[in-house]
């Protein structure tokens, strides 16, 4: 077997902790060259947050001030229940739009980095200008319209299907930049067929040391740059707006998910190389079968120097050490 095959086989015999441990690995070895397309990207989706929606937040402190002054909550009138709901459907559609905007940037840049890190993780040459530019190809439409849009969609409506389509379609931001995947939306489902928790529990590692880590930043935060609703209001006014302001409230606020936001898309690289090696190899219940001819010459005399201590499967080629009437 050539030093390549050694190589892909030894990653695809790896445990889920193997891949997690590599993807820390990954993260740390990779870091400094891939935090900078990935903070473009995040900056550019504040920046789109402060200007617009900065109308919108003003208003919807307006309707808050107006519902706090005018309402009596111990006698509800219809006219005070439709100032309600429409503050709540109001401040519901922010917090959609706001999403939209995050997921639509974020699919965008961990799209950007993908096959760097792709090929750092397999030790291949790698460029990471020119891997840059080619995630930029017309296939990108269509990852972005499922993970930018429909993703946050089904969140919005039902939790389940949302979680559903990130978990089945997020490794499409690997598959559409491979030239020889012609259906790269399908062929993601294929490779991650069975690992759909392995992804859920990728991102469930990566967002709970993004969160612990900035509820502690954040306390700290607060001692040095504490900003009041008063003030924060003030800034959203039109007659005082301060878009400077905005932006870098909402920039300190969101710094560790900026410097840790590649957790996430090294943790899932490793986890995805292992689950491709594997579906190119044709694992299936833990043996495998390669196509090589080098390999299958190593198989029929592994296959001759055993003969007499068990048997093969006829059907999967299985070795068992006990004879067996079937196969286990």
């Amino acid at each position: 077997m050539s030093r390549e095959s050694q190589e892909l086989t030894r990653i695809a015999k790896k445990s889920y902790g193997e891949s997690i441990s590599d993807g820390f690995r990954l993260f740390g070895k990779n870091w400094t060259k891939i935090i900078v397309p990935l903070t473009f990207f995040y900056v550019i989706s504040l920046l789109l947050k402060t200007f617009l929606l900065a109308d919108m937040n003003w208003y919807l402190n307006v309707l808050g001030e107006n519902i706090y002054a005018t309402i009596d909550p111990s006698n509800l009138t219809e006219a005070d229940m439709a100032q309600l709901i429409n503050f709540l459907l109001f401040g519901l559609s922010i917090i959609f739009i706001n999403s939209i905007i995050y997921t639509l940037f974020t699919a965008l840049a961990i799209s950007s980095v993908s096959l760097y890190l792709y090929k750092k993780y397999l030790n291949l040459d790698t460029d990471l200008v020119q891997d840059i530019k080619k995630s930029f190809n017309s296939k990108l439409f269509v990852v972005l319209a499922i993970l930018g849009l429909v993703y946050p969609l089904g969140i919005w409506f039902l939790l389940v299907p949302g979680i559903t389509i990130f978990g089945l379609y997020i490794c499409s931001v690997f598959t559409y930049q491979f030239e020889n995947i012609e259906k790269p939306i399908k062929q993601a489902r294929k490779i991650t067929k069975g690992a759909f928790w392995k992804i859920i529990g990728v991102f469930a590692i990566s967002t709970l040391i993004i969160r612990v880590i900035s509820v502690i930043f954040g306390f700290f935060l607060n001692l040095v740059w504490h900003v009041d609703a008063p003030t924060l209001a003030s800034w959203y006014n039109p007659a005082s707006r301060r878009y400077d302001m905005l932006f870098l409230n909402d920039l300190l606020n969101n710094l560790v998910t900026i410097i840790l936001g590649p957790l996430f898309i090294c943790l899932l690289t490793t986890l995805f190389t292992s689950l491709k090696v594997r579906f190119d190899l044709g694992y299936r219940r833990g043996y495998y079968q390669v196509s090589t001819e080098s390999y299958r010459t190593e198989q029929v005399q592994d296959q001759l120097e055993h003969a007499n201590s068990g048997l093969y499967c006829p059907v999967c080629g299985y070795h068992m050490g006990i004879k067996f009437k079937f196969c286990p």
